[in-house]
């Protein structure tokens, strides 16, 4: 059973640019977003087209989204701006580090039978060790799922829509799946709401999927021509 699900810092942005949060808010059980990762998304510009849609997201949490405090996050906050802006140069993978924190805290209160998901886009994130009950997932693998379980039209389509609103995003289908007790590979869509399905995501667009195949292009929040950080 999926306890919890912790975006980092990219798939908020990439799924907040073609404002499509709400694929998210389909998963059975609580999101936490770690209080680092939130930092950084609060940092982007204000013209970013995904800064009000995100700040909206946050604002609506209840008990939907949490928030949960790391040092990474304390440490951020007791830095002036021009400081921030050094560590993040120095320590670029804060949000994700904030994320393993989190997830050495929490995962022995978890029950066995419990696990939780981490989605991301950072190539780093695939060598961390998170541990069995951790599943983890690219957004654009989560995309290719959601096609598959016909809850938008097409994988190809969303990640072109993605690259349209300025956003790198490889076609990476990167899965990790947590693992049982019986020591078997273990699936969250029984996890998913897939009640009301909705493919409202792209039927009126015209992009083609090939238009920049290789994750190249300028970013949002995220920045120019780089990927979430």
């Amino acid at each position: 059973m999926l306890d919890l699900v912790i975006p980092d810092t990219g798939p908020l942005i990439t799924f907040g640019v073609i404002n499509r949060l709400d694929l998210l808010d389909r998963f059975n059980c609580a999101i936490l977003v770690t209080d680092m990762v939130e930092a950084e998304i609060r940092r982007g510009p204000e013209t970013a087209k995904d800064k009000p849609i995100l700040e909206r997201w946050l604002a609506s949490r209840g008990n939907r989204v949490q928030t949960f405090q790391t040092s990474y996050g304390i440490m951020w906050k007791m830095l002036s701006p021009e400081q921030q802006k050094l560590v993040k140069r120095q320590v670029p993978d804060a949000g994700e580090q904030s994320i393993r924190e989190f997830i050495q805290k929490v995962e022995g209160t978890i029950s066995n039978n419990d696990q939780m998901l981490v989605l991301f886009e950072e190539d780093a994130v695939k060598k961390v060790q998170f541990g069995r009950k951790v599943h983890l997932l690219h957004s654009f693998a989560f995309m290719v799922t959601l096609e598959e379980m016909g809850l938008i039209s097409s994988a190809d389509q969303m990640r072109s829509d993605v690259l349209a609103a300025g956003r790198r995003l490889a076609r990476d289908t990167f899965e990790r799946r947590a693992v049982g007790t019986d020591g078997a590979a273990v699936d969250w869509q029984a996890d998913y709401n897939i009640g009301d399905k909705d493919v409202r995501s792209l039927q009126d667009h015209k992009h083609e999927p090939g238009d920049g195949e290789d994750g190249s292009g300028g970013g949002a929040s995220g920045g120019p021509g780089g990927g979430p950080k």
